[in-house]
């Protein structure tokens, strides 16, 4: 099981919603895309769309929000187990980190 207690996770977690303030989301053919507020949507390497389940992550992320409070929180809303909440969770943060999303 992974590590929700890393020191790590807070941090990417605490980048990731500064980073909110620079992007909105937009509903294009039933996807929710992630769209930059300035600078050239053209350069953005990959277009990052979301699921329910990544929206309800992006939806619920904030400056304190810890990776065990999102699987509190995707458990009450989802019908999944707290190993696969925390298993997907982390796997959105990776997808992001990748992405380049989340500040260097």
């Amino acid at each position: 099981m992974p590590d929700t207690t890393s020191k790590n996770h807070i941090m990417k977690i605490a980048s990731l919603y500064q980073l909110k303030t620079k992007y909105v989301t937009r509903e294009i053919e039933n996807e929710l895309v992630l769209v930059p507020l300035s600078g050239n949507v053209s350069q953005m390497n990959e277009r990052f769309t979301m699921n329910d389940t990544g929206r309800f992550l992006w939806d619920n992320l904030s400056e304190k929000t810890t990776v065990g409070h999102l699987v509190e929180e995707m458990t009450e809303t989802f019908d999944v187990s707290s190993e696969r909440a925390e298993v997907d969770i982390l796997l959105f943060l990776r997808k992001l980190d990748k992405l380049s999303l989340f500040s260097k």
